[in-house]
């Protein structure tokens, strides 16, 4: 999948509310602060952005803003007696953005890149073995998925974080090369019963092995 999630994307627009009503605010009264003017209309900016993006800032700055917003509402709710629906219309809105960028496996995207996958390059299922290298210890995993910019390894011999490996991929059919040499990093590992494992990826490929790479997904797989 290639696509950020619709949800996502109404979610982090959904808070396009506030800018828009105190700009309408500001059209109808002239009275709005140029510091209220940059809290609650230049900055949500960003956060949409950022919450779209994807990135850990926005991810934070959400978390911020709703707390300066709903300090900013409960103070207008108790000096107004009586605008109960505008507090009530924010208050809706705080909990179904938050409901959904709290959840735990959303917010898990805004700290593990592998999870991100409109990011990442399209990944195919592969049976294949290879070989594997790291320091003067060898092991021949098998490759449960294949990208241009990484693979999954199936094992139960996982290694740490952000360690680096050597990879020999074996080809079926010869194309450029008959074995791809690439030098890997750890990304994540996987822990579970049924597939352990590790996330690979690639790093210093070279012109010839990634040009290989390349025809071998594109037309192997």
């Amino acid at each position: 999948m290639h696509r950020r999630p619709l949800l996502l994307i109404l979610s982090a627009l959904l808070l396009l509310y506030f800018p828009i009503e105190r700009g309408y605010q500001f059209y109808l009264h002239k009275n709005i602060s140029f510091l209220n003017a940059i809290i609650f209309g230049l900055i949500p900016i960003f956060l949409i952005a950022g919450l779209v993006k994807v990135t850990r800032v926005g991810w934070y700055t959400l978390i911020a803003m709703i707390a300066l917003w709903g300090i900013q509402d409960l103070n207008v709710y108790y000096m107004s007696h009586g605008k109960t629906w505008s507090f009530f219309l924010h208050l809706a809105i705080y909990t179904f953005s938050l409901s959904y960028f709290i959840n735990p496996r959303v917010k898990h995207l805004y700290f593990d890149p592998k999870l991100r996958w409109w990011r990442t390059k399209p990944r195919y299922e592969t049976h294949l073995s290879l070989i594997v290298k790291q320091h003067n210890y060898w092991d021949y995993p098998l490759m449960r998925n294949l990208s241009e910019g990484g693979c999954f390894l199936e094992t139960k011999n996982v290694y740490s974080l952000s360690g680096k490996i050597d990879l020999s991929i074996p080809l079926p059919v010869p194309l450029q090369v008959s074995v791809i040499q690439l030098e890997g990093e750890v990304r994540w590992v996987s822990t579970s019963e049924s597939k352990p494992g590790m996330g690979i990826q690639f790093k210093n490929i070279s012109n010839k092995n990634q040009a290989a790479l390349k025809d071998f997904v594109r037309r192997e797989l």
